[in-house]
């Protein structure tokens, strides 16, 4: 029986001769992208499509491809199957009907797919065949590309676009793409007069001398071993979600089976109290004590195996994705590349709290943050959350100076109370000085900075929709920001307040992010204004609270950040080795 999947569900396939199936009511070319475990390919020639050259494992037709997996090399962890569009008069998928991906295996259909909610997006990844513990499973993706192909392309690391992009527009009898040349290669930070780009990220960078390729062959090697890192964190937090899950179901199982025997027998008067009736009564109870038992088996196996396996990568994980606690920060050093991920804190589930899940976030963030300083956490207590809630957001912003390289992370504080960096513990960001100028404080300092983050978002996005990159002002600063807004929403207007919800949902796009601290029922005067901007953030707390979902099965999750144990001092040494811009300490 075939399963309706959704953005985010995975599923096992059945056998490794798989078929997809995209369907559209518009012309679409099919591209396949083999990529390792750092999501990246391995050279331009792992992207394959119709007409370009025969893969071992891979066919592709029209609109669909056949797969034998257990023919790839072992070095390809996931197999991509995208859609980019081929004229016929449709330059968007948000203008026709939602496509439907088809999954096939041993000859009968597993899995279906609509990818809805499209607008403007001309390139779509569909679904992800990838390796998990030895098998193969499908992942729905549908994640759109505005900009089309190539930045898909780009996004999974492909060198010479062109060259993958030619075959698909000689397909379409579109224009062929500009020839490769250093303005579009990977580079190193600026030089005076070159032209900038848009990093695969979001963010920007800048052509220069030729590549170290050495140097560059052993920066992707360590990036996919921590890349496997990440990997394996969501694989226990998956499993351990699909354990709970099992362990849950067992329970409802068990119990509705003893209801229901007892039931047969309580409803007899004349059974209920009889030998045989007490005798049936004991028996459905120990019934439902074995079968419980069993599930608490099978739930306390799984759990040893997850807490084992996390404490054999804890000491593993980089900084940024460690734990305050963790050694490996004293081995630090500045990335001359960005880390693929942060840690967020912590994540465990009421039936088994000694399973502490690290809770590892994308980088660069594709959403903002909102650190929720009226959260009451499980005792409903809300103690001191107004000032841990401060702690957490200085110590994320931290992590993520840690994150990227020097120069490349630039931090804006909004502060209209005018009270969060002067005292502990925001004070660590003033200090340090990182900050982007001084904190907007009054009415007319908040509104400035939000028109200049606004401004440079928009030039940059248009720049980036019109393939005029090189237009861009030389002084702009294509820095990858953080906006960092205290107190929310005091201080804010309906004005400044939808300023803040734009730059919240378009800002991830070039580089620009977003944490707010505040309470969502102090915006109430602001009626449904802001309903989309907080719908649209990560919502966190700084005391434990269960209002985290797994995308897997949809179990709430109790969410503990991960504070330094020396409070802002160990922030604030990370910060100053940052300011420092040097790894000598």
């Amino acid at each position: 029986m075939s399963t309706e999947l959704v953005r985010g569900q995975n599923l096992s396939l059945p056998d490794t001769r798989v078929e997809v199936e995209f369907s559209a009511q518009c012309p679409v070319e099919l591209v396949v992208a083999l990529v390792g475990a750092d999501e990246r390919v391995r050279d331009d020639d792992d992207v394959i499509q119709r007409g370009g050259g025969d893969v071992t494992g891979v066919t592709i037709r029209q609109a669909g491809a056949t797969f034998e997996l257990e023919k790839l090399p072992a070095e390809v962890e996931r197999v991509l199957v995208a859609a980019s569009l081929e004229g016929g008069g449709v330059d968007r998928f948000g203008v026709v009907a939602a496509p439907v991906v088809t999954v096939r295996a041993a000859g009968e259909d597993v899995a279906a797919f609509r990818i809805t909610d499209l607008g403007s997006e001309r390139a779509l990844q569909a679904v992800e065949l990838y390796r998990r513990q030895g098998a193969w499973k499908v992942r729905a993706v549908g994640q759109g590309y505005e900009a089309g192909l190539e930045a898909l392309l780009k996004d999974i690391g492909v060198q010479n676009r062109a060259r993958a992009v030619d075959r698909a527009r000689t397909a379409l009898a579109g224009p062929a793409a500009a020839p490769f040349s250093a303005a579009n290669a990977p580079t190193e930070p600026r030089e005076p007069g070159t032209p900038p780009r848009i990093d695969p990220n979001g963010g920007m960078a800048w052509a220069a001398a030729p590549p170290d390729v050495e140097r560059e062959a052993a920066q992707r090697a360590a990036r996919r071993e921590v890349e496997k890192l990440y990997e394996q964190v969501w694989g226990v937090f998956e499993d351990a979600a699909r354990s709970a899950a099992a362990y849950r179901s067992a329970i409802e199982y068990a119990d509705g089976r003893l209801d229901k025997e007892l039931e047969g027998v309580l409803n007899d008067p004349a059974a209920r109290f009889s030998p045989a009736g007490l005798a049936a009564q004991d028996t459905a109870r120990d019934r439902h004590r074995a079968l419980a038992e069993q599930a608490k088996a099978v739930l306390d196996r799984d759990t040893a195996q997850l807490v084992a396996e996390v404490e054999q990568l804890e000491p593993n994980l980089p900084p940024v994705m460690a734990r305050w606690d963790s050694t490996s920060w004293a081995g630090w050093q500045a990335p001359e590349d960005g880390a693929p991920a942060m840690r967020l804190g912590d994540l465990y589930l009421p039936e088994r709290p000694e399973l502490r899940v690290p809770m590892v976030l994308r980088l660069p963030m594709d959403r903002g943050l909102w650190i929720d300083t009226s959260a009451t956490g499980l005792d409903g207590e809300s103690g001191n959350g107004a000032e841990r809630a401060n702690e957490l957001a200085v110590s994320l912003a931290a992590r993520m100076f840690a994150a990227f390289p020097v120069g490349e992370f630039k931090v804006h504080v909004i502060d209209p109370a005018g009270k969060g960096t002067a005292a502990a513990p925001l004070q660590p960001l003033a200090a340090t000085g990182l900050l982007v100028g001084p904190v907007a404080t009054g009415a007319a300092d908040v509104s400035a900075l939000l028109g200049r983050v606004l401004d440079r978002i928009e030039l940059v996005r248009m720049a980036v929709a019109n393939d005029a990159v090189d237009s861009l002002p030389p002084d702009l600063d294509l820095a990858r920001q953080l906006l960092l807004v205290h107190d929310f929403p005091f201080g804010f207007d309906d004005r400044s307040a939808a300023q803040l919800r734009h730059i919240v949902e378009e800002g991830p796009r070039v580089g620009v992010h977003v944490i707010v601290i505040g309470s969502r029922g102090d915006a109430e005067s602001f009626g449904p204004l802001l309903d989309p901007l907080w719908r649209s953030l990560l919502r966190l707390t700084a005391i434990p609270e269960d209002h985290i979902m797994d995308p897997w099965i949809g179990l709430p999750w109790v969410y503990t950040a991960d504070l330094p144990a020396g409070g802002s001092d160990a922030t604030r040494r990370l910060l100053s080795w940052v300011a420092a811009g040097t790894t000598e300490r």
